[in-house]
């Protein structure tokens, strides 16, 4: 039985405990089981009050992160390794806080356009980092999920091939993948063949269109891209991802080169999406579920 989430950009990033309650109100109308919130800015997060409000709205807490400039964990240098560790860790450790199970997003490298191509050297570097982060994220009971995104975001992982051999080196079983529909559509030669490959790994699959908006409009067939993963019998986190540029922290919409306005209406785009859900994955079981605790929350 698949879980449902969705980012919290598609209505705001903002970290204050008030701003996060007022978006799991609306998470929690439409029926989604968990939001993915950004972890990043740690410093000014708090998070027993964004934990509170997790608490009061029966939502599950995910996170998505990345690595600061100066922190690349595949990096020749090593002072900028034992920073990007120590950020990671630190994540985790707001993450535990917060009661957030799961976090996803570019830990392995630096995001941006990298301009030239990653080697094995700076893999092999990349995983010993990480095999050491996956040991801390098993004492705080924290799930990691490196996520593969597009060849102008970085040159270390854009495919799932490329990820399986990563996380043969990592040489860990508690890394798994997180896969986005998005990112898969430009680099994967045959996205249905790729997803069925990363099955025995993968713990999110995020349905995100080619433009980055409603998912029912754009050049990607979704429900084409999900199917092996609804007939492989994958019982993880289906996510959803949208981005309007007025939504996310002006840094946050540069690092994702999101110029535009997308959408207007966050519930209308979630309501669109949890149907596209229940259409492809027809589960009436997710389907009650998340009826039941819109009812309650009334």
């Amino acid at each position: 039985m698949v879980r449902t989430a969705i980012h919290a950009g598609v209505w705001s990033t903002d970290p204050d405990p008030e701003a996060a309650a007022r978006v799991l109100a609306e998470v929690a109308s439409v029926g989604f089981d968990a939001l993915a919130i950004p972890l990043r800015k740690l410093g000014t997060m708090q998070p027993a009050g964004i934990a509170r409000a997790f608490e009061q709205s029966g939502v599950t807490a995910l996170g998505t992160t990345g690595l600061p400039v100066g922190a690349d964990v595949s990096s020749e240098d090593p002072d900028q390794r034992r920073r990007g560790e120590a950020h990671l860790r630190h994540v985790l450790s707001v993450a535990r806080d917060i009661g957030v199970v799961q976090v996803g997003g570019v830990i392995y490298g630096r995001l941006g356009h990298a301009g030239v191509p990653d080697d094995i050297e700076a893999r092999k570097r990349s995983a010993e980092v990480i095999a050491r982060v996956l040991d801390f994220a098993e004492t705080t009971g924290v799930r990691l999920c490196a996520e593969l995104v597009n060849r102008y975001e970085t040159s270390m992982l854009n495919t799932v091939e490329q990820a399986l051999d990563y996380i043969s080196m990592v040489g860990h079983p508690g890394l798994k993948l997180h896969l986005d529909t998005y990112h898969m559509a430009i680099e994967e030669r045959d996205p249905a063949a790729a997803a069925r490959a990363a099955l025995p790994v993968l713990g999110y699959f995020e349905l995100d269109q080619s433009h980055r908006g409603r998912l029912d409009e754009g050049s990607l067939d979704l429900s084409a891209m999900a199917a092996p993963i609804r007939d492989g019998g994958y019982d993880g986190f289906i996510g959803v991802e949208a981005f309007s540029r007025s939504r996310l922290a002006a840094d946050h919409a540069n690092t994702l080169s999101i110029w535009r306005d997308h959408f207007d209406d966050g519930t209308a785009l979630a309501r669109n999406a949890m149907s596209l859900i229940r259409e492809i994955f027809h589960d009436g079981a997710d389907i009650e579920r998340a009826q039941t605790r819109v009812r309650r929350q009334q």
